[in-house]
Order: structure tokens, then C-alpha cells, then sequence
């Protein structure tokens, strides 16, 4: 018993500042979406930092010498060829895009369109409401709200023409997915339940972690200055430490634990965690209905489509849904007859003149598609040649995402987390153990 109270104290002492970091980053990573996380900004951070400020960049719009570029952060605006940029609208911008002469924007306060003299954004459609996805095709625009709700708008006579929510029959569903498509979802709250569910879990999980190093902290600090401090305080807080609540957060905790180590190497597992197939059969409940899991949208004026963590789905009446094709469409972007397919972890496609095909020199994850003269541009979280607001400042959500990811401090931290993870494990084992030895004592006394 007093070996097991020494591996538990000193796992503890070791990890609990760098399992509660991870604990609160990752909480607030859950909600990446609370506009707070965008408006905080700071001014001295590592370079690592603001490489993560790249990832924010959602859309980008060229029309001659004027360019507009938005993100999270809002929408900016040059109008000398990206030497400088002004910022236009403070929202979260998710989509540009163009019909004709109109500019429409997708944000997460509804869409908005280019006034006719160029000057002002305003309020075209479903205010207030989070728009996810876009993409318009003659005067018909169709997007997702809140990754669950499509919604077909009618340009000319500004008006919703029809809203669903889409019902994808369980047997289009039935497919394997890969470990490394399983470890990812779980990890980033999508991957048990439909609706908020996975979200409150990984967030209880996050939570009760966060806790349990704090007054483990606490609890030390307590045995040290044991003798001025009353001994049945001492017991309230160890048994305040270890209780049902904190218990019933060890299986979310360690499904985070494990999940974390695998995406911390993802290079080093990636053939493993690609070539091993997950069946369908053992898959949990989200993967039957995938409801609030649309990524991307589109509408050719005859079919509608989604894209999900399966695949593209089409369907003439919003009713019923068939796979058309496979692999995570992360984005789809529609210019005139043709159709772009970003892969998340999986192939980019093209779809043209009824056809699937690969588009091999695409950057991976591409966010949208520009044309310039002569040639075709990626917006990209990597490397990229396109102009961007100069900004020397770094929001909230990017300093957290480096500390939970590690290169906030260096390269070769995410061992630092690695190690935490396991101590978390052997912190659990021991703490167990002696939360059951203590039940037992409780209960032979009555």
C-alpha cells in the first residue's frame, strides 16, 4: 500500500501541471467554434504560434487587383494586389463565393452580399444563423447550418426556397473505416455519438482531468504541512479527490490519453493506422446516422450533395441518399460545371462531365480553389504562394492549440505529453486500486 502511494504521488507530481495544461487546451479546443477564442489576441508568442494562425484561413477571393481572404479571424481586403489588407467584416468567414456580379459570404452570423456600389457587406439570408458550408450554381445557393441543416435559397427573390435535414439510409453507411479515421474522430469529440453527446463526454473528460491534478496538487501541499492543518480536512479533500464522479471520467480520459499518443506520431503510425480496418459492426452509434456530420454541400441544379466523413452523397430530393463517392469530402467548391472534392485523409477529386477523378497536384485538406491568370491556386494550412494579411499578432485558439499539441514550447515536448499520458494511465491504475482498498475498509467498519 505505501509502494502504491509512492508511485501514485510521484506520477502525479510529475504530470499533474502538464495534464491539467492539456486538460484546459483541450477543452477550449472542443469549442474552437466561441467567437472569444478569436478575439484575444497576443502579441509575443513563438514562431510556432503563429504558423497555427495559417490554419484560420477559410476562404480567398481574387477579382483582378482586389483580394479578399477570411477566416476566423474576420474578412480582409486589398485592394493593391495583397501588399496591404484592410479588414472588412468581424465575423467568422467560412465561404466566398460569386454569382455573376454578386459576392455572397457564409459566416457564422447568416449570409451576406456585396452591396451594388462595392462598399458596404450586408445581411442577405438567415441571420444570426452558423453557416458551415456554401456553394451556388446559377441563382440557387445552398448551404449547411451548423453541419446538420441544408438550406436552398433562392438568389433573385432572396428567399429560402426549402430547408431538411438530411436521413441517410444505414445501409448507405455500412462501410470499414480505418483506425487512423477512427483514433481522430474520437479524439476530436465525433466519434460515439450523434449531436453534442461525443462533445460533452470529451469535455466531461477534460474537465474532471483538470480537477484531479489541481487538488492532487493540493492534496501534496496538505501532507506537507500536515500538522497545521487539521487531519479530518486532510481526509475530506483525499476522499473529495477520489469519488464516483471522478471514476466514471477514467474511460473518456483514457480514450484521450491513448488517441493523443497515436495523432502525437501520426507520421511514425501512419501505414499501421491506415492499413488496419475497423468494421462496421463494432463501430459506435454516430457511423449509423451521421446527421451532424455534413462538411461540405452542393447543388447542380438537379441533385443535391453532402460530404461527410464517408464520402460525397447525392440525392434528387433531399430524401433519399446514395453514396457516390468514397473518402472524406472535407470540402467541395463549385466553379460552373465543375466540382473540386477536398480530401481529409483521403484522395482530392474533381467531378466533371458526370465523372470522379483524382486531382493529384492539389495540396492536401485545400480549403478553396482560385483562379488567376493562367493557372489555378490552392488556399492551404501549408505552404502557399497567395497573399495574406500581415498580421504579428496571434488569437487565443493558436496559442492553445501549440500548447496542447506541444510546439508551443518545442519539437520534442510532444514526448513530454507522451510521457504524461502514460503516467495518466499508471495515475489511474494505482488510484483505483486504492480508491477500491478504502471502499472495503469503509464497509468492514459498518
Amino acid at each position: 500500500m505505501v509502494k502504491l502511494f509512492k508511485w501514485h504521488k510521484y506520477a502525479g507530481l510529475f504530470s499533474g501541471v502538464i495534464l491539467m495544461l492539456l486538460g484546459i487546451t483541450g477543452f477550449l479546443l472542443n469549442h474552437d467554434n466561441w467567437n472569444f477564442n478569436y478575439k484575444v489576441t497576443f502579441n509575443t508568442v513563438p514562431k510556432s504560434v503563429l504558423e497555427h494562425e495559417k490554419r484560420l484561413y477559410e476562404t480567398y477571393y481574387v477579382d483582378e487587383n482586389i483580394i479578399y481572404v477570411g477566416g476566423r479571424r474576420g474578412l480582409f481586403k486589398s485592394t493593391d494586389y495583397g501588399k496591404n489588407f484592410s479588414k472588412e467584416l468581424d465575423l467568422q468567414i467560412t465561404a466566398i463565393r460569386k454569382k455573376e456580379n454578386s459576392l455572397f459570404l457564409a459566416t457564422n452570423s447568416g449570409l451576406f452580399t456585396l452591396s451594388s456600389d462595392k462598399r458596404v457587406w450586408r445581411p442577405f439570408v438567415l441571420e444570426a444563423s452558423n453557416i458551415t458550408s456554401m456553394n451556388i450554381h446559377e441563382d440557387k445557393i445552398i448551404v449547411a447550418i451548423d453541419k446538420k441543416e441544408l438550406v436552398l435559397i433562392d438568389i433573385n427573390d432572396e428567399k429560402i426556397i426549402n430547408r431538411f435535414e438530411v436521413n441517410i439510409e444505414e445501409k448507405e453507411l455500412k462501410h470499414n473505416i480505418s483506425l487512423s479515421r477512427f483514433v481522430r474522430d474520437l479524439h476530436y469529440a465525433r466519434g460515439l455519438f450523434d449531436g453534442i453527446s461525443s462533445l460533452l463526454i470529451n469535455d466531461y473528460g477534460a474537465i474532471v482531468l483538470t480537477f484531479l491534478a489541481l487538488l492532487g496538487y493540493l492534496i501534496w501541499f496538505m501532507l506537507l504541512r500536515v500538522k497545521s492543518i487539521r487531519a479530518k480536512t486532510v481526509k475530506s479533500t483525499i476522499n473529495f479527490h477520489a469519488n464516483s464522479f471522478t471514476v466514471l471520467a477514467i474511460l473518456p480520459i483514457i480514450i484521450l490519453a491513448i488517441t493523443g499518443i497515436f495523432l502525437d506520431h501520426a507520421k511514425l503510425f501512419r501505414d499501421f493506422m491506415t492499413s488496419v480496418k475497423i468494421p462496421y459492426s463494432i463501430l459506435p452509434p454516430v457511423y449509423s446516422t451521421l446527421k451532424e456530420d455534413i462538411w461540405s454541400v452542393d447543388f447542380d441544379g438537379k441533385n443535391y450533395r453532402i460530404g461527410n466523413r464517408q464520402g460525397v452523397y447525392k440525392s434528387k430530393n433531399a430524401e433519399e441518399w446514395e453514396l457516390e463517392s468514397k473518402g472524406f469530402a472535407y470540402r467541395m467548391i463549385r466553379n460552373s460545371e465543375t466540382l473540386f472534392i477536398s480530401g481529409m485523409g483521403a484522395s482530392n477529386r474533381i467531378f466533371k462531365n458526370g465523372i470522379f477523378k483524382i486531382l493529384p497536384k492539389a495540396p492536401h485538406m485545400f480549403k478553396d480553389v482560385i483562379y488567376l491568370p493562367h493557372k489555378i491556386a490552392y488556399l492551404s494550412a501549408h505552404k502557399s504562394s497567395l497573399a495574406f494579411p500581415k498580421l504579428t499578432d496571434a488569437t487565443l485558439i493558436s496559442v492553445v492549440l501549440s500548447l496542447h499539441d506541444g510546439t508551443f514550447f518545442a519539437d520534442w515536448w510532444v514526448w513530454i505529453n507522451d510521457i504524461a499520458s502514460i503516467l495518466l494511465i499508471v495515475l489511474f491504475i494505482t488510484g483505483i486500486i486504492r480508491w477500491i482498498k478504502r471502499r472495503r475498509v469503509i464497509s468492514l467498519r459498518f
